[in-house]
C-alpha cells in the first residue's frame, strides 16, 4: 500500500510549543505503515525565525550580549552562514513579547527595541555582507527607535533634549540626527522579514491592531495613535504608507528607513530559502497551524503564506490551533481546507499553554481516525 506523504510545517505556539516541537508531535502519531512524515520548522519573521534556518539550513548559532526590550542584559542567538556572510536576526529573540514578565515593564511606553539595533552591529563585527531582519513577535510598539539608536541615530525634542528611546518618547520626537549612524551598515544588504503586511498607523497599525496584546489599554489608544502619526511624520516628510512598516510595534519603518531595507513577506522569504513549494509539491497533504487564527494571520501569518503555496500545486491543507475566530469560509478561500481546535474543553489559558503537547496529540489523533476511515472507505 502506498504510504499517504504528509508534510508538517507548523509555526510555534507562543507559549507552549516551538515550530520543532509542533512537527515533532504530529511525526509521533502519523509515523506508521499508512502515513509518513516530513517535518520542517518554519516561522514567518517572528519567535522561532532563527531556529527554522538552524534547522533547514547550513548554518550555525552566534551569540550576542545584547539588552532585552526592558533594558536587562541578555545573550541574544543569530544564525550565521558563512559562506554568504548572512546573518538572520529575530526581533522576538531579544524585544519579544514572552520577556514580559514584570508589571512593571509590560507597558509598551517603557519598553525598547534596542537589542535588536545590537545585534545587526555584533553580525557586522562579524563582517556580515547580507542580514535578515525578522519582525514579528515583539511586545514593543517604538517605531523602531530603539533599534536605530544602537546603530548611532539620535532623537531630540522641541527643546533639543535628548530622548531615551522607548515608546514614550515618540510624540516628544522634533529632530532626528543621523550624524553618528554606523557607516558600515551602507556596505550591507538588509532585508526586513516580516510576519505581517500592517502599515505603521490606522485600524490595522502598530498601535490599534497589536496594541492590546502588548499591554495598551482602551484608554491608551488614541494617545499612543497620536503619538505614533507625529513620528511618523518626523521621520519621513512624505508620511508614505508602506506595507509592513507597522511590523513588530513599528520596528518595520525604522529600520526600513535607515538601512535602506527591501520589505519582504516572511513566510515567502522563508519559503524560498527551505525550498518550501518543492516540498509541497512532494506531498498528499499538509499540515499546518499555529496558536491563533484570525484576523492578523491573513496578513501573513505562516498557515496563510503555506496554504497559498499549497494552492498553486493543488494540495490540500489542515490546520491545527489553539483557537480561532471567524468563519471557516474565509480560511477556505485561502486554501485551508480544515481548521483543526485543539482544545476541546472550557479552561483557562494557562491549561491550555500546560496541556499544549496532550492537545495537540489528541487532535492529530482525531484527524489521524479520520483520514484512516476515509482511506478504507476509498480503498
Amino acid at each position: 500500500m502506498k504510504k499517504m506523504r504528509i508534510l508538517s510545517v507548523i509555526d510555534s505556539m507562543k507559549g507552549s510549543l516551538t515550530s520543532i516541537e509542533a512537527n515533532a508531535i504530529i511525526s509521533e502519531v502519523f509515523s506508521d505503515e499508512i502515513f509518513s512524515v516530513t517535518e520542517l520548522a518554519i516561522a514567518d519573521g517572528g519567535e522561532g525565525t532563527v531556529a527554522a534556518f538552524l534547522q533547514n539550513c547550513a548554518t550555525e548559532e552566534k551569540l550576542a550580549k545584547v539588552s532585552d526590550l526592558a533594558g536587562r542584559e541578555m545573550l541574544a542567538h543569530y544564525a550565521w552562514l558563512e559562506k554568504e556572510k548572512l546573518a538572520v536576526i529575530e526581533s522576538a529573540n531579544t524585544a519579544g513579547i514572552h520577556l514580559l514578565t514584570d508589571n512593571n515593564i509590560s507597558h509598551p511606553r517603557q519598553t525598547s527595541t534596542i537589542g535588536v539595533g545590537q545585534t545587526i552591529q555584533v553580525a557586522l563585527s562579524n563582517q556580515a555582507k547580507k542580514i535578515i531582519i525578522g519582525l514579528g513577535g515583539t511586545g514593543t510598539i517604538d517605531g523602531g527607535i530603539g533599534a536605530m539608536s544602537a546603530l548611532g541615530v539620535a532623537f531630540f525634542d522641541v527643546e533639543g533634549k535628548l530622548l531615551e528611546p522607548i515608546g514614550n518618547s515618540l510624540g516628544s520626537i522634533c529632530t532626528i540626527s543621523y550624524d553618528n549612524v554606523d557607516p558600515r551598515i551602507r556596505d550591507v544588504e538588509f532585508i526586513l522579514a516580516s510576519d505581517v503586511d500592517s502599515f505603521l498607523t490606522g485600524e490595522a497599525g502598530a498601535v490599534q491592531m497589536f496594541g492590546k496584546q502588548k499591554g495598551l489599554k482602551d484608554s491608551d489608544m488614541n494617545q499612543y495613535e497620536a503619538d505614533m502619526l507625529s513620528y511618523h511624520k518626523t521621520l519621513t516628510s512624505s508620511c508614505e504608507n508602506v506595507a509592513g512598516d507597522g511590523a513588530a510595534g513599528g520596528l518595520g519603518i525604522g529600520l526600513r528607513v535607515l538601512l535602506q531595507a527591501e520589505m519582504v513577506s516572511g513566510i515567502d522569504l522563508l519559503a524560498q530559502y527551505f525550498q518550501l513549494l518543492d516540498q509541497i509539491a512532494q506531498a498528499d497533504l499538509i499540515f499546518t497551524g499555529e496558536g491563533k487564527l484570525d484576523s492578523q494571520s491573513l496578513k501573513g501569518k505562516v498557515p496563510v503564506g503555506i496554504s497559498r503555496l499549497a494552492q498553486k500545486k493543488d494540495v490540500p491543507v489542515i490546520a491545527f490551533v489553539g483557537s480561532f475566530e471567524g468563519e471557516s469560509r474565509q480560511y477556505e478561500e485561502v486554501g485551508i481546507h480544515a481548521v483543526v481546535p485543539m482544545i476541546t474543553k472550557v479552561c483557562t489559558l494557562e491549561q491550555a499553554l500546560s496541556d499544549a503537547v496532550k492537545n495537540l496529540t489528541q487532535a492529530a489523533n482525531t484527524v489521524k481516525n479520520i483520514l484512516v476511515l476515509n482511506k478504507g472507505s476509498n480503498a
